[in-house]
């Protein structure tokens, strides 16, 4: 996942999953964390801990944003295990994300062509 400029990742995601105790979905957590080139994730962690092995594939998600040009992308994820040939260990979590791309603010020289003295300013 390489890109001309630097850029900055800032990843929001809730996770949410079915309980044992208790009927519907839970929040299991929610995060927020800002990356920087090469740190970028390829799989977000699965909390289930009856899962083996399982995650969300956010690498590929991170690359497409990159090269598409646009700075930001939303959209949801299951996790990897949610199709699984054992349907006991199906894992049924979800995440909901946001990615958003950060440019650093990067000095550049003024042009000299469109300096002018104060004596040619009109007024």
């Amino acid at each position: 996942m390489t890109s001309k400029r630097t850029v900055f990742i800032v990843l929001t995601w809730q996770e949410e999953g079915r309980s044992k105790t208790t009927t519907g979905r839970v929040l299991y957590r929610k995060e927020r964390i800002t990356y920087i080139p090469p740190d970028y994730p390829e799989r977000l962690p699965c909390s289930n801990p009856n899962c083996q092995g399982g995650g969300f594939e956010i690498g590929d998600r991170i690359s497409t944003l990159l090269t598409s040009g646009t700075d930001d992308e939303q959209n949801s994820l299951i996790c990897r295990n949610a199709v699984h040939p054992n349907r006991a260990e199906r894992c049924l979590h979800t995440i909901r994300y946001s990615i958003t791309c950060i440019y650093p603010y990067q000095r550049q020289r003024p042009d000299r062509g469109l300096r002018q003295s104060f004596a040619s300013l009109p007024g």
